[in-house]
C-alpha cells in the first residue's frame, strides 16, 4: 500500500505543491464532462483552458484529472475553481486520511479506491480527490485504471439523473462507486479466505502463512482508510446543506449504509484471519507433537535393546543366557512395549 513520503515536504511553507508518490513519466490526461438542461457534452482537453468553469448559468461542467504527478496541471485546474491551496496541497499528497474539508467554493473529499487482480489476488489502492461546488465537480486520480469508466457510460444516457441532478448527485455517485468497489475486493477476499480455511488444517504450508499475513496486513490497511469514510459521509449530510440539496440525503444515507456494512464485513474478516492464524500454528505445533512422539516410541524401544547388546557385547562369562536367549528377550521386550503403546493409543 502506498505511504506519503513526508521527507519531501519538511521545512516547505503551507501551501506548497509536492507530489510524494512514485515517480511517473506519463502524460496527464484530463476527461471533461458538461451537463445543461439534460443535455451532455463530453470530450478530452487538448488544453488546460477547456477545464475552465462552465459559461452558461446553470451547467454542471465535471473535469477528471488522471494522473497527479504533474502538480502544475493540479494547480492550474484548482486555481479556475478558487480551491484553497491548502486543499491544493493535498491532491498530490497521496497519503492522506480519508476526509472531509469545506471550502468558500465547495467541498473537499479525499478517499482511496480499491482494486484486486483477481488472478494474483493483489490488492491496489489509490488515492482519490473530489472538489464540487455549485457548478463543478473536479476529480483527481493517481493512475489511469478507469475507475470512473461505469459513470461515464450512465452519464452517456439520454434520461439519467446526474444529467439533471446537480454536482451534489454526480458526487454521490462517485463515491457510491468507489464504496460498491470495496463489496467486490472484500468478496473476492472472502473467497480466499474460505479456501484457506478448507486447506488450513490438511497441509499447512509456508506458503500459506504468507497468504494469511498478506490478507491480515491488507485488511488491517482496509480498515484505516474505510473507518473514517463513516465521519465523511455523515458530515456531507449534516454540514454541508448549503452545497448538498435535500433531495440528495436519502442517497447519502444509503451510501453510509454501504459503509458500515463495508466496515462490518471488514472486520469479520479480520476475525477469521486472526482465528485462521492460531488454527496454523496449532496444527504445526499438534504436526510437531506426533513427529515428536514416534522419535519418543522409537527411541522407548531402542534404548533398552542397545543396553542389553552393549552388555552381551563384553563378553562377560557370567552373564546369563545364550545369544538365542538374549535375542528372545529383545523380542519379548519389543512386544511387551508396543503392546503397551497401543494400550495407551500412542500408536
Amino acid at each position: 500500500m502506498e505511504q506519503d513520503d513526508f521527507s519531501e515536504k519538511v521545512g516547505l511553507p503551507p501551501g506548497t505543491v509536492v507530489h510524494t508518490g512514485e515517480d511517473k513519466a506519463e502524460e496527464v490526461v484530463i476527461k471533461v464532462m458538461e451537463f445543461h438542461k439534460g443535455q451532455m457534452r463530453e470530450y478530452i482537453a487538448d488544453c488546460i483552458e477547456d477545464c475552465k468553469p462552465p459559461d452558461v448559468a446553470g451547467a454542471l461542467k465535471w473535469v477528471h484529472v488522471i494522473g497527479v504527478h504533474n502538480v502544475g496541471i493540479v494547480q492550474k485546474v484548482c486555481e479556475y475553481y478558487n480551491v484553497h491551496p491548502l486543499i491544493v496541497e493535498d491532491i498530490p499528497s497521496v497519503g492522506q486520511r480519508p476526509k472531509i474539508e469545506g471550502l468558500s467554493s465547495g467541498v473537499y473529499i479525499v478517499l482511496r479506491a480499491y482494486d484486486m487482480d483477481m488472478e494474483s489476488d493483489i490488492i491496489t489502492s489509490e488515492q482519490v480527490s473530489i472538489v464540487f461546488g455549485k457548478d463543478f465537480v473536479l476529480s483527481f486520480q493517481q493512475s489511469s485504471a478507469g475507475i470512473f469508466e461505469p459513470i461515464r457510460e450512465r452519464a452517456r444516457r439520454p434520461k439519467e439523473q446526474m444529467r439533471t441532478n446537480g454536482p451534489d448527485y454526480l458526487t454521490y455517485a462517485l463515491l457510491d462507486l468507489i464504496i460498491d468497489r470495496y463489496f467486490v475486493v472484500l468478496e473476492h477476499v472472502g473467497d480466499i479466505i474460505e479456501d484457506l480455511e478448507d486447506d488450513l488444517i490438511e497441509h499447512g504450508t509456508a506458503d500459506m502463512l504468507n497468504r494469511i499475513y498478506y490478507i491480515k496486513r491488507s485488511l488491517l490497511t482496509f480498515r484505516r482508510h474505510i473507518w473514517p469514510l463513516r465521519e465523511v459521509a455523515l458530515k456531507l449530510q449534516r454540514d454541508f446543506s448549503a452545497h448538498v440539496k435535500p433531495s440528495t440525503h436519502i442517497y447519502l444515507r444509503d451510501l453510509y449504509d454501504h459503509i458500515i456494512r463495508v466496515t462490518d464485513l471488514v472486520e469479520t474478516y479480520r476475525e477469521s484471519i486472526t482465528g485462521m492464524l492460531d488454527i496454523y500454528l496449532s496444527s504445526v505445533s499438534n504436526r510437531m507433537n506426533e513427529v515428536m512422539k514416534v522419535l519418543t516410541v522409537v527411541s522407548t524401544i531402542f534404548i533398552p535393546l542397545t543396553l542389553m547388546s552393549s552388555l552381551y557385547g563384553m563378553n562377560w562369562p557370567w552373564f546369563p543366557g545364550t545369544d538365542y536367549g538374549v535375542l528372545g528377550v529383545s523380542i519379548a521386550l519389543t512386544v511387551i512395549l508396543l503392546g503397551g503403546f497401543r494400550m495407551m493409543k500412542w500408536i
